[in-house]
């Protein structure tokens, strides 16, 4: 056994009464430590660094980094890593409270943070190896990967790219109801956000030479807690492998670098490691905002429905299936059937080939490999409403009905075809990176007038999919849908929520009452937002991560680059409601204007 493992084992052990913690441990946000307190962590660290325990953890890290990264234990790994190093601080302080860092509260302008400053991680680097020349760690010499001084260089010079925001954390922790979901969404998304932006030492293997990063992963490590606090019950003991390429995985597996040590011995760390998260107030004030969005899109929704003349029979409001984000073909009241026209509709409709059938259809036509069966699907159903009795108009309401059939057979050939009947993976990928294509496409084909409604053949379809969904250079190009699919995205399931954006709609105003519970949660000094400059006043869009750092990590640049698209999207959405202030707008504002205010 290790030497690290054995400090672990032993802090682990004494914890423990009857195998369940008697005592877990508080982590706070860093901030809220006491200026005695971090004067202790920061002569904690030095140590780690001059007796070799830093070293021994970064190797650890470069040692199993292929097996760590882009893989389902991910978090499960960082989990037990972050308190590898734990155990190594308190060895040498006993009783010290492990901080972690809610980069949240800093996502708008992580500069301005007090991280950055020589009362705590200091400043930026400098000459030509960019080395740390402020703060506690200033003239760092590290043995790993290689000697060197500790290195930062940040990804916008002396300033670094905004954060994922609190928003965004939240909402992906609402929507994911699988493990492996929030740990792509995690790794694909916020985790890099953060290493590039320090970068230097940060961007590598041998990342945990920077002090930084144990408190980054300490705030990765409570995203994940806090998720598990949402349904406590099923997910302290969840782990699988979705939106992952790995073959089935248990909590028995072993954690790499730790041969001792299994999955579900971290799952749950109030008990098998033995500490807990203290909310920075972040999260709740996040929650509290959430909470009056939802209250405003309800109370919107609900009037809608009632209307003047009583309840509506209008469809529900768009849910959180991707597809709902897809132009949906509309129909002309000129062409609308009657209830015996629909009748006859419907008669046509139950003709239609087993959903069996056209699902294999879709996956050979979707591949550009339509067998004789499946190019039949569409001139059977063509055929059938061709010997429908009755008048020009019951032919016409036929016709329009079949022309919907045939969009949503373009729609079902690319949500299921390319990806083995995947759909919300498709419509992911067609929101993210293809939507002005296929939206202008399904567009054209709804507004086909009354001579061409008559229906299309499987033909027009398969063109459209070859020249606009494969790319131009065949099934391979690398400008079409195919060729982003073969990077991996096929099997990535829904981690942000795809309807939020209507929501944000319905909202009409953040009223002050709310926004003073945001500074108050926060223990921050009130601010007069309407005296802050406009663009410090709104979330700014996160930078898009180099392709090199998804090949690097073994993650998914094509993913990635679609949930920062979403996240640009959701944040438009929270920018256009009037009066909303952002918890990470907030602590800003406080931060800059506070004292003058």
């Amino acid at each position: 056994m290790s030497k690290g493992a054995i400090i672990l084992a032993v802090i682990c052990l004494s914890s423990l009464v009857n195998g369940q913690c008697a005592n877990p441990k508080p982590r706070p946000e860093i901030r809220s430590l006491s200026p005695n307190e971090r004067a202790r962590f920061l002569r904690a660290l030095e140590q780690l660094r001059t007796n070799g325990e830093l070293d021994r953890l970064s190797k650890l890290h470069v040692d199993n980094a292929d097996a760590i990264h882009g893989h389902p234990v991910f978090l499960a790994f960082h989990r037990l890593f972050v308190n590898d190093f734990a155990a190594a601080i308190n060895k040498v302080d006993p009783g010290l409270p492990v901080p972690y860092w809610d980069w949240s509260l800093d996502a708008t302008n992580p500069i301005s943070s007090d991280l950055f400053t020589n009362d705590y991680f200091g400043g930026n680097g400098a000459g030509p190896q960019n080395c740390v020349q402020s703060g506690p760690f200033a003239n760092w010499q590290m043995n790993i990967d290689s000697p060197h001084c500790l290195a930062r260089k940040f990804n916008q010079g002396n300033s670094i790219a905004p954060f994922w925001p609190p928003e965004a954390l939240l909402s992906m922790q609402k929507t994911c109801n699988q493990y492996g979901a929030l740990s792509s969404g995690i790794e694909n998304g916020c985790h890099g956000a953060v290493h590039l932006g320090i970068s230097g030492d940060m961007s590598t293997m041998f990342a945990p030479n920077d002090p930084f990063f144990f408190l980054h992963h300490g705030m990765v490590d409570k995203l994940w807690y806090d998720w598990q606090l949402m349904d406590s019950n099923t997910r302290f003991q969840m782990y699988d492998n979705v939106n992952y390429n790995d073959p089935s995985v248990s909590a028995n597996d072993p954690i790499p670098g730790y041969p001792n040590m299994r999955v579900g011995d971290v799952l749950d760390p109030r008990n098998s490691l033995c500490y807990v998260y203290v909310d920075s107030g972040s999260g709740a004030a996040t929650k509290r905002l959430m909470q009056e969005v939802d209250r405003q899109s309800a109370q919107r929704n609900a009037m809608s429905a009632a209307g003047p003349g009583g309840p509506s029979s209008a469809p529900p409001p768009a849910t959180a299936d991707p597809r709902s984000q897809l132009v949906a073909p509309q129909t002309m009241a000129s062409t609308m059937p009657s209830p015996q026209q629909q009748q006859q509709i419907a008669d046509a409709r139950n003709i239609n080939p087993a959903s069996a059938a056209i699902a294999a259809a879709a996956s050979a036509s979707g591949n550009g490999n339509p067998t004789a069966e499946s190019t039949a699907q569409l001139n059977d159903m063509t055929s059938q409403i061709s010997r429908l009795s009755g008048n020009s108009d019951a032919r016409a309401g036929a016709s329009a009905a079949l022309h919907n059939q045939q969009v949503n057979f373009l729609q079902n050939t690319i949500l299921n075809g390319l990806t083995g009947n995947r759909g919300v993976d498709m419509a992911s990928a067609i929101l993210g990176r293809h939507h002005r294509f296929f939206r202008r496409y399904v567009n054209a084909l709804a507004r086909r007038d009354d001579a061409e409604v008559k229906g299309m053949g499987l033909d027009d379809i398969l063109t459209g999919l070859t020249t606009g969904l494969l790319g131009n250079q065949g099934l391979l190009g690398k400008d079409g849908l195919v060729g982003h699919l073969l990077q991996g995205l096929g099997h990535v399931v829904e981690v942000l929520p795809q309807g939020l954006s209507e929501t944000l709609k319905a909202v009409g105003s953040i009223a002050d009452n709310v926004t003073n519970d945001v500074f108050n949660i926060l223990k921050l000094p009130k601010v007069d937002m309407s005296k802050v400059p406009e663009k410090e006043r709104r979330i700014p869009y996160v930078a898009k991560l180099p392709d090199w750092w998804y090949q690097r990590n073994n993650l998914n640049a094509t993913y990635a680059n679609q949930l920062h698209d979403q996240i640009h999207t959701m944040i438009d959405g929270f920018n256009s409601i009037p009066g909303y202030v952002s918890p990470a707008v907030a602590y800003y504002a406080a931060k800059k204007y506070g004292g003058a205010q």
